[in-house]
């Protein structure tokens, strides 16, 4: 009896024990933190990824196409879709759009020339003494190229100062919009007068200009002068009256540019790159190498820019001027 007495004694013990435990201790699912609501299948967008026709849709969930979702169940957030990376375009696709983009471009504005303006600066390092007729048809035969005079001061050839002032020239008259030719532009040449003059012929040019310097047994002469075709010559008829258009233009230019003394204009029938001309030809004598004064000045960077400059305007005037 007294051991029952012990036994049921320890149970109610055990039994106050577990309850005390129970009573205090937090249960389980209270220290848990609340699971997030599992939805069925059906209502779980699948993770897909998009074609390149669903790109711009929206995906619907398998089973549930075109179903209304229930307003009373907050409806899950479909987890963002990883970026995929997008392939290479293929090379049709990127010259497809070079050339999208080339037509998107706006057209750059045309170039218009003022004209084609022809350069010849006259004679060349070594002369050619071989003979050429001095015009179509004729009988007379003169020196093919000579070399030229010499500056008395300088010691500069004529070849080379032709040479200078025509390189400034073709510059000055590319700034105002015309188109330059120029027979030659370095001195080991060969090209005869009536060669010089076929050039611009085979070009069209608008005009022709033949930059050379002069020469004489005194020392005293001076000034430039603008050489242009007579009218006297049956070659040069269709480009007398246009050629001393120009001759006039460009002596006056020079008058009102430079300080040089002006000898006028002279025309001549004697010149093989006159007569066999098919365009408007002039030749301009910058001045006198045979003078010492004049030749050092001729061969001064400033003085011989105020002179393409002169010239230039000349040139602009005619061409502004001349009938179609």
């Amino acid at each position: 009896m007294n051991k029952l007495k012990t036994s049921g004694f320890a149970a109610l013990l055990a039994f106050v024990a577990m309850s005390f435990f129970i009573a205090y201790s937090p249960l389980p699912d209270q220290m848990a933190k609340q699971p997030e609501r599992t939805l069925p299948v059906s209502q779980i967008a699948p993770l897909v990824v998009p074609s390149a026709a669903q790109a711009t849709g929206s995906i619907a969930a398998p089973g549930n196409a075109g179903a209304e979702p229930d307003s009373d169940v907050e409806q899950p957030q479909a987890s963002p879709v990883p970026a995929m990376p997008h392939p290479a375009p293929s090379a049709p696709a990127v010259q497809h759009v070079q050339q999208s983009e080339a037509a998107a471009l706006p057209d750059e504005p045309e170039v218009v020339s003022r004209g084609l303006i022809f350069l010849d600066p006259g004679h060349q390092r070594r002369g050619n003494s071989q003979l050429e007729p001095v015009s179509p048809g004729s009988k007379e035969r003169k020196a093919k190229v000579t070399g030229g005079t010499t500056g008395v001061a300088t010691g500069k050839p004529e070849y080379v100062l032709n040479l200078e002032i025509a390189v400034l020239l073709k510059q000055a008259l590319i700034q105002q919009g015309f188109e330059v030719q120029m027979t030659r532009e370095e001195h080991d040449v060969d090209i005869s007068n009536v060669e010089r003059a076929e050039m611009a012929n085979a070009a069209n040019a608008q005009l022709a200009i033949r930059i050379h310097a002069d020469g004489n047994e005194s020392p005293k002469a001076k000034g430039f002068s603008v050489l242009y075709p007579d009218a006297r010559v049956e070659a040069t008829q269709s480009i007398q009256p246009a050629s001393q258009h120009a001759a006039e233009a460009i002596l006056e230019a020079l008058k009102a540019g430079t300080t040089a003394a002006s000898r006028g204009m002279v025309a001549r029938s004697d010149l093989t790159g006159f007569n066999w001309s098919q365009v408007p030809v002039v030749l301009i004598e910058l001045g006198f190498m045979t003078n010492p004064t004049e030749d050092e000045l001729m061969s001064d960077p400033e003085y011989q820019q105020q002179m393409v400059d002169a010239i230039t305007t000349g040139i602009d005037t005619y061409m502004l001027n001349k009938g179609d």
